[in-house]
């Protein structure tokens, strides 16, 4: 059927020891965090801290900003990824699938008020949104999506990029006057656990074609999705302009590998050792 999956070797290398370790000691910063944000005086000193970015930052920046944390957006740029490193898939659809099913439970159980409601005085950046504010999706979404290259890469730089990425979209969450801090580091925390729980999971590996064939059909759902929204009048242009540009980017990326698949002397040519 053109699918296998990696076996793990036996025994652990060093490295990845070492990654874990790294990983576990990012869940328990997020864990630390958020029991500073238990206090009260805490957790509104913070808000008020990056809720005051609207002062000094156009509208537009921040909206663009928590955008990226957005299921469409974030998506094709995770298919963008996953067009490089289809072993991937398997894991992202798993922590993905994880996700969607703990954010809104939370959300739903807690139903905690957001800052619009007990606050008279803030920063509103976009849509005005009052209730389900722990934890923030947005920042669970980001956060999945860092966690997921953290376990992809080795390179320091990759990891710290993409944890400063997902950092950045949860921060625009205060930015804008959607979340607590407590919302965001909360979000953070699902967001890498969930990414963890699917690390475990072997590496998919797809034949050229089907592999193709599944990100086409990826792609579709992200445009369906993507015209549903597109005519919410709250959007503004440059984030629509965002979602579409990573579309048409996707959407590129994917023709290109059916080009490697139709015209087979396309593909690159093989490196010989010296």
């Amino acid at each position: 059927m053109g699918i296998t999956f990696q076996a793990t070797a036996q025994g652990v290398p060093a490295q990845d020891k070492y990654q874990g370790r790294e990983y576990i000691g990012l869940l328990l910063v997020m864990l630390s965090f958020h029991l500073l944000t238990l206090n009260n005086a805490t957790n509104l000193s913070v808000f008020q801290l990056f809720n005051q970015l609207p002062v000094y930052l156009p509208d537009w920046l921040l909206l663009t900003i928590t955008d990226l944390g957005n299921g469409v957006t974030l998506g094709v740029i995770t298919l963008c990824c996953i067009v490089k490193r289809p072993e991937l898939l398997l894991r992202v659809i798993v922590a993905s699938a994880l996700s969607l099913i703990l954010v809104p439970m939370l959300k739903q159980y807690f139903d905690a008020p957001r800052p619009a409601v007990l606050l008279e005085t803030l920063n509103i950046v976009g849509e005005i949104r009052l209730k389900h504010s722990f934890p923030s999706g947005h920042t669970a979404s980001a956060f999945l999506f860092a966690g997921t290259l953290f376990f992809a890469y080795q390179q320091r730089s990759i990891k710290l990029l993409a944890i400063s990425f997902a950092t950045l979209v949860g921060l625009s969450r205060l930015a804008v006057g959607a979340h607590w801090p407590q919302d965001v580091i909360m979000g953070a925390f699902v967001g890498l656990f969930c990414a963890a729980c699917a690390a475990q999971l072997p590496k998919l590996t797809l034949n050229l074609r089907n592999h193709c064939y599944l990100l086409s059909f990826l792609w579709l759902v992200l445009v369906i999705c993507e015209l549903d929204k597109s005519f919410d009048k709250e959007l503004i242009w440059q984030v629509l302009l965002l979602r579409w540009g990573l579309l048409c980017l996707a959407g590129l990326l994917i023709l290109r590998q059916y080009r490697t698949l139709t015209f087979p002397s396309a593909k690159r040519k093989p490196q010989y050792p010296a």
